[in-house]
């Protein structure tokens, strides 16, 4: 009994002491050694992309978290292609191009897109995908207040910013859950998304990614040098566009790597399939979650 009384009086220290960061699933380890520094890093970002916390007269919104080196050509190019296809009504029905069909066209008359660059707040290879998180978590509290004004929130994800959009979307899908709210629907799209966080955290992205979204899709491809970049997630619909034929003409830019590929592919060809579009998994042709179609 004296043993176990000390036991349960040092576990207690500890845990006041380590603390746990439940918002970001932090053990309590990586809680004593981050907190601080991810406490920071929100704060950065929240003053940062403070305008996001303002009322916007769009009523969807489609926000961009580039990988660790920021924003490119790549990123830009879908920014660009994203805002002037939305705005400009573009789209109807979807004609995939594996055979599928995913409902009517939806009403993307007014969408604000944005690419949260959030590369000044990353830290070393081991600390990316927690600075991510704390990045997307800041920018989920940014939007939450005027959160219901928008009916569409799609937040897309670039290899290891998957982890700030999807902290964002869990941010926000946990509001809407606690306010017992059917709105705004929200979608998670992963491009090549990076999913190990930190030394034991390999299996991260594919035990969190996509499990409160309404919809959830990874487009990727699996002859990149990028480490668990690979594999299809257990809580996505993945496209894998490794060998899709778009890519025979595609020129590789100097100093890149095929990790850039599925950001292409979304940006140039499978925008026009589904972008604004409400998505349901199962339903009128969508892929379940864990489905893997091959492009």
């Amino acid at each position: 009994m004296k043993n176990c009384t000390v036991s349960s009086i040092l576990l207690l220290g500890l845990t006041i002491l380590f603390g746990q960061c439940s918002s970001l699933n932090l053990n309590s380890v990586e809680s004593f050694f981050l907190s601080k520094r991810l406490d920071g890093i929100k704060y950065q970002t929240e003053q940062k992309f403070s305008s996001l916390s303002k009322v916007e007269n769009a009523n969807r919104l489609v926000l961009i978290f580039p990988g660790a080196g920021g924003r490119d050509q790549f990123s830009d190019e879908l920014e660009e292609t994203l805002q002037t296809y939305l705005n400009e009504g573009k789209g109807s029905t979807m004609d995939l191009p594996f055979g599928l069909s995913f409902g009517s066209k939806a009403n993307i008359e007014s969408t604000k897109v944005t690419t949260i660059d959030w590369q000044e707040f990353r830290g070393s290879i081991l600390s990316a995908a927690f600075d991510s998180e704390a990045v997307g978590e800041a920018v989920g509290g940014l939007i939450q207040d005027n959160y219901t004004r928008y009916s569409y929130i799609q937040l897309i994800g670039i290899s290891v910013g998957a982890f700030a959009a999807n902290a964002c979307a869990s941010l926000l899908c946990h509001k809407r859950s606690m306010d017992s709210l059917d709105k705004p629907y929200i979608r998670l799209t992963l491009l090549d998304p990076f999913t190990g966080r930190g030394v034991a955290g390999n299996g991260y992205g594919d035990k969190y990614f996509g499990t409160e979204v309404d919809y959830s899709e990874q487009y990727m491809n699996t002859d990149d040098p990028v480490p668990t970049t690979n594999e299809p997630l257990s809580n996505c619909a993945t496209f894998d566009v490794t060998s899709a034929v778009e890519r025979d003409s595609f020129v590789l830019p100097e100093n890149e790597t095929m990790h850039c590929w599925p950001l292409v592919y979304y940006a140039r060809y499978a925008y026009k399939d589904n972008a604004g579009k409400i998505l349901t998994h199962g339903e009128n042709g969508c892929p379940e979650r864990s489905d893997v179609v091959i492009l």
